[in-house]
């Protein structure tokens, strides 16, 4: 009876203090709505429009160059919420700064109908330029309201250079698109149910608009389906985007009482004038973000070991002692177990079919006293059930994925962050993990809760698991790239970024170009590809097996095979392209670099990377489509004007000395005699 009275309690106390925010809200003054914030590089200005809508008015690099103004000051409250929830009364307060430990934060509020309430929410980072909005709806009222769709944020901003670029990213293929923006024209960007999820067709959510003088690039913290519409707000240097969560993916209706956060969009603005050193400036700002929400492991390039395309279910304890036995030389920094270990989802223990007593266990531990981290994988939203007899909890109606043997749980619905910190607690304790890699859906199109609810549900849950293990590293992998986006990017260490069970010549250029496409907008410590199953292309074919391994070190390399089928002689070839892929990795912890896609020009595809100075770079490419001798042009104005240079190409086992000058302006020409179809290459300033 206590409890219930204090439940009571608190009901009451939350509605009386959204209806009284929401008073307050519309009974201040509209005289002093404006607020500045400001940190040690950028200021932001932020106002409300007559119509009661705030927005961002302008933002100045504190030299007082202005980033951009908003171009559209009078935009009505219907481009945020549904007619059906405004007021016909009511006003907006002022904008008030709210203290938070990471930012400097700013917030408004304004009344809408039937004790319904919205708030904007700016966060400025305290240190660089990155910034972030989002949206906050309260109900304090009576009746239970449904949102038909949710704002994530509008602008139209004004730059002040002469062109206007927007860049884009396809999602699974990461293929680049750029469109200059023009008048009446609106570049329709999204994905459904995930945030990457090519079904039928979608986008990674990031984009950039960028002009002579500076670029803003933007990324949204979604695991859901999404909505933009970007386009030329006015003449001249403008961008005008309107970012939401259309029906299908909102799916929402608030309680008496409750208050949902939604997605939040980050922007971050460079002026460096390459869009090497703007990237690199981009993943830094993101960098520093990701430390100070979340924590976790530092960025890192390690080499894995994953059983999945080698033996997929068929993995049992006489396997995976047998790549234990294999492994030493290889070094692995992690040995992932992946689907199939378990007797059942939901039922996280060892298949006894596949292991005898406490085998599992044992060679886990085997792994572990090598220095190697040990990996699983699962998926707990899921539980294998009678369908006639499902769990309370189970989605519904029901979400059965037959790969699995499971149905899918609704988060909404129970303490999915219990749940989760369970289970890595149990798979810690019990087999000693100390790599997650969480994957397959976790979300059905239709459910009782709606898929907004549940995208929160899982975020804030993979948010209590990140804050009780900062030691765990966690892969994202939701079959292959379908749930990328910058939630995901801040808080795990690694993304399967597109799934790929192949082998030989067409695997490695899909490997390579999908790595590339991705090194735009994710770091490269997260972008992780993989060489299948070598021993099933010929093993004496070196150059092959060189070409194949190089195709899976722009970002991260992994190897997925049965060890024990791979000969000395290939595997000596994987060892020495794990010391190069060793090497090349220092110089990847900068985020400067080119990549390059095949053209008339450059008949390679490849990547550069240079250290913050410009006295280092390696050189990767991939020779793309003619079997003829050629010669590949490399631009590397990354580089120091003074001086010499030594390159050293690994696989000629010579050296060269070239002007620093000749280098920059030029270029350098890389020969790919017939026969030759990988490059590695390392520049070294000379004293």
């Amino acid at each position: 009876m206590r409890s219930a009275k204090i439940r009571y309690g608190i009901f009451v106390f939350m509605r009386i203090s959204g209806f009284v925010i929401c008073l307050l809200a519309g009974l201040l003054p509209a005289l002093s709505q404006s607020l500045t914030l400001k940190n040690e590089a950028v200021t932001m200005r932020l106002e409300v429009n007559p119509d009661g809508v705030p927005f961002i008015s302008e933002v100045r690099w504190n030299s007082g160059d202005r980033l951009f103004e908003e171009a559209n000051r009078l935009q009505g409250m219907d481009a945020w919420l549904a007619r059906d929830l405004l007021a016909s009364s009511g006003q907006t307060g002022p904008w008030k700064q709210v203290d938070h430990p990471v930012f400097f934060r700013a917030e408004a509020t304004r009344p809408l109908r039937d004790g319904l309430c919205i708030t904007w929410v700016v966060d400025l980072f305290r240190k660089g330029s990155l910034f972030r909005t989002s949206v906050r709806l309260t109900n304090s009222g009576a009746d239970r309201k449904t949102i038909s769709w949710y704002p994530v944020w509008n602008g139209n901003w004004k730059g002040s250079g002469r062109t206007t670029q927007l860049h884009y990213w396809q999602a699974l293929t990461f293929h680049p698109e750029s469109e200059l923006l023009a008048d009446k024209k609106t570049v329709e960007l999204g994905s459904h149910l995930h945030s990457s999820d090519a079904t039928p067709q979608g986008q990674n959510p990031y984009w950039a608009w960028g002009g002579e003088k500076a670029a803003v690039y933007f990324s949204l913290d979604w695991c859901g389906g999404w909505r933009a519409q970007l386009g030329k707000a006015t003449e001249g240097n403008s961008f005008s985007f309107h970012v939401y969560l259309p029906p299908e993916e909102t799916q929402l209706a608030l309680s008496p009482g409750e208050t949902v956060e939604g997605p939040v969009l980050t922007a971050v603005a460079t002026r460096a004038a390459e869009e090497r050193d703007r990237r690199a400036e981009w993943m830094a700002q993101r960098l520093a973000l990701s430390r100070q929400l979340y924590g976790g492991p530092a960025p890192s390039f390690p080499f894995t070991y994953n059983h999945w395309y080698a033996a997929r279910f068929q993995c049992n304890g006489e396997f995976l002692q047998r790549q234990v036995e294999c492994m030493k030389p290889y070094g692995f920094d992690a040995f992932i177990v992946d689907a199939g270990w378990y007797q059942a989802v939901g039922q996280w223990t060892p298949d006894t079919a596949k292991f005898r007593d406490r085998q599992f266990e044992t060679i886990l531990a085997k792994v572990k006293a090598g220095g190697t981290r040990a990996g699983l994988w699962s998926c707990p939203q899921f539980v294998k059930a009678d369908a006639r007899d499902l769990p309370a909890n189970a989605v519904q109606p029901p979400f059965y994925r037959k790969f699995i043997d499971g149905f899918l749980l609704e988060y909404a619905g129970m303490d999915l962050g219990r749940v989760l910190l369970d289970h890595t607690a149990l798979l810690r304790s019990r087999y000693s993990m100390d790599w997650w890699k969480y994957d397959q859906d976790f979300f059905a199109p239709q459910s009782r809760f709606g898929l907004m609810k549940n995208v929160l549900a899982w975020q804030s849950a993979l948010a209590a698991v990140r804050k009780a293990h900062p030691d765990l590293y966690l892969e994202n992998c939701q079959s292959g790239g379908r749930m990328i986006n910058e939630f995901t990017v801040l808080i795990t260490q690694n993304q399967w970024i597109r799934d790929g069970g192949g082998t030989g010549p067409g695997h490695a250029k899909s490997n390579f170009l999908e790595a590339l496409g991705a090194l735009h907008i994710l770091p490269p410590w997260t972008v992780n590809r993989w060489t299948n199953n070598p021993d099933r292309n010929n093993p004496d074919d070196d150059e092959f097996t060189r070409t194949y391994c190089r195709s899976a070190m722009a970002g991260t390399w992994g190897l997925s095979a049965d060890l024990a089928r791979i000969g000395d002689r290939q595997r000596d070839v994987i060892l020495a392209q794990l010391a190069h892929y060793r090497r090349l990795n220092v110089l990847k912890n900068d985020c400067r670099y080119e990549v390059i896609y095949p053209s008339d020009t450059t008949p390679a595809a490849g990547v550069v990377y240079y250290d913050s100075a410009g006295t280092r770079a390696g050189i990767l490419l991939l020779r793309w489509e003619s079997e003829e001798s050629l010669e590949a042009k490399v631009p590397l104005s990354g580089l120091s004007r003074r001086g010499t240079f030594r390159v050293e190409d690994v696989d000629r086992d010579r050296y060269r000395t070239v002007a620093a000058a000749e280098l920059h302006s030029h270029g350098l020409d890389v020969s790919f005699p017939r026969g030759r179809n990988s490059a590695l290459l390392f520049l070294s300033s000379e004293p």
